[in-house]
């Protein structure tokens, strides 16, 4: 009887819930978009609602389809162009189009200075060094195209054992090599490939979300950028970025950005 009276009592709050949510998917708007540049469409675009952390990617149209509410904070990121967060807006909502043009992420070079120049064309072609190599002194007759070298018994040289060269473990006379994995440069290989991949995720992930991600989203400081990073490898987002799984990675840095801000310097 009393269990019966206790569920009686959860029943109402469990109906509260679910019309909690309800209407908060109700309040929801499916917006169609498409991503542009100055040249083309642009594909393989992430769009992340960063409210309901949920996202899509851009077909090979540029187009794309997303739930949004009113105010939510849209980001737009590919590696080749500069990311962008968009709030959305009363008008976007009542249109259900998100049309978003994309600048591509130029790299600078710095100056290059070349010694010795004068700048003048002219000036500059007649002060090129002569050639200073001897020249070729081959001389041959046709009469030499037929000569046999020494121990060339075939009409013809036979070509180099290369295993016998180059493979430590040929056994002579066999015609094969023994099969023995070199474990030390498998590691070696694989240690490097590591740390090639751990070295380049805090300059893809920066390209990839926007600094303004960081500093406005998240609040860290752009200087403190790397930092914090590396303070959320322990979270595997280095190997969640190589499977592409952009969504994961924004929940961890969120997460992580809280217990960041919270540690004293």
């Amino acid at each position: 009887m009393k269990l019966a009276t206790k569920t009686f009592q959860i029943l109402p709050f469990i109906f509260a819930l679910i019309c909690v949510k309800s209407i908060a998917q109700s309040s929801q708007t499916s917006i169609q978009g498409k991503i542009y540049s100055d040249y083309d469409i642009v594909s393989n675009v992430h769009i992340v609602n960063l409210n309901t952390k949920i996202g899509t990617i851009s077909n090979k149209n540029g187009e794309f389809q997303i739930n949004v509410s009113l105010n939510d904070s849209i980001l737009i990121s590919s590696i080749q162009y500069k990311s962008l967060i968009i709030g959305i807006n009363k008008t976007q909502l009542t249109t259900k189009i998100l049309n978003v043009k994309l600048a591509p992420l130029v790299n600078k070079l710095d100056e290059v200075f070349l010694h010795g120049l004068t700048g003048s064309l002219s000036v500059d072609l007649n002060s090129v060094p002569s050639d200073t190599l001897p020249k070729h002194s081959f001389k041959y007759k046709l009469s030499d195209l037929d000569k046999k070298l020494p121990n060339d018994t075939h009409g013809f040289l036979s070509a180099p054992n290369s295993l016998r060269m180059t493979d430590p473990t040929y056994m002579e006379g066999t015609g094969a090599s023994a099969a023995i994995p070199d474990y030390y440069m498998i590691a070696l290989r694989k240690l490097k490939k590591e740390l090639k991949n751990k070295k380049a995720f805090p300059i893809k992930i920066r390209k990839e979300l926007g600094i303004e991600y960081f500093t406005r989203i998240l609040n860290i400081q752009e200087d403190k950028i790397d930092h914090f990073l590396t303070f959320c490898e322990g979270r595997n987002i280095i190997e969640y970025y190589n499977n592409n799984n952009l969504l994961e990675i924004i929940k961890i840095l969120r997460e992580e950005s809280k217990i960041y801000h919270e540690i004293k310097p």
